[in-house]
């Protein structure tokens, strides 16, 4: 367990609101095999999410950090904005350091930063951007739960389809597991009066 992702969340636990999210084990770490363990090279399906989900976690970090940058942002939304800055950063060096293990490095394929897989358009990053913290707050949740549905997609079709390597497999059940307990406590965020009261 890793203190800073219990610090950033700490304002969350005491509400309940991320309790779920404790149950949750670290992504795996892009360690080597043990010697004589035969593991599965990666197929095209494994790269490409690896690639995409760099570049669609970057996009999440972008955001959080936008968001905590701001004065006036409620204390329970920056606590969230915190821990998905914190996290997913952590995940894009892991998957960056197992995309350089395979040789695999490079820009993810098919245009995704361009659109789809819940990634924003700049029109809506340049909202979140001007927004004053109050008013932010609220674009950050709707624009995170809508960006997180995406990544959840991305790593189920991983799931269903060509992928076979372990570490991919786990690390995309950790996306479905871990952003969908974040979609639940962000959409509760968002109907909490007493959140927005205290702004």
């Amino acid at each position: 367990m890793r203190f800073h992702r219990y610090a950033a969340l700490a304002v969350l636990i005491a509400s309940g609101l991320l309790a779920t999210i404790l149950h949750q084990s670290d992504p795996p770490a892009a360690t080597p095999a043990p010697v004589g363990q035969v593991v599965a090279p990666p197929t095209v399906a494994d790269l490409t999410f690896a690639r995409m989900m760099v570049s669609h976690h970057e996009q999440a970090v972008r955001m959080s950090r936008a968001l905590i940058a701001k004065p006036g942002v409620p204390e329970r939304v920056g606590a969230i904005a915190e821990f998905i800055a914190h996290d997913q950063q952590r995940e894009i060096d892991e998957l960056t350091n197992w995309l350089v293990a395979w040789d695999a490095g490079g820009a993810p394929a098919g245009g995704h930063e361009h659109g789809g897989a819940g990634m924003l358009t700049e029109t809506q990053l340049r909202d979140l951007d001007r927004a004053p913290g109050n008013r932010a707050a609220p674009i950050f949740l709707r624009l995170m739960i809508e960006h997180h549905t995406g990544a959840i997609t991305m790593a189920r079709d991983l799931l269903t389809g060509g992928g076979r390597n372990v570490f991919t497999h786990r690390m995309a059940k950790h996306v479905v597991n871990e952003q969908s307990d974040e979609n639940t406590a962000m959409t509760a965020l968002l109907r909490d009066d007493a959140v927005w009261r205290r702004g």
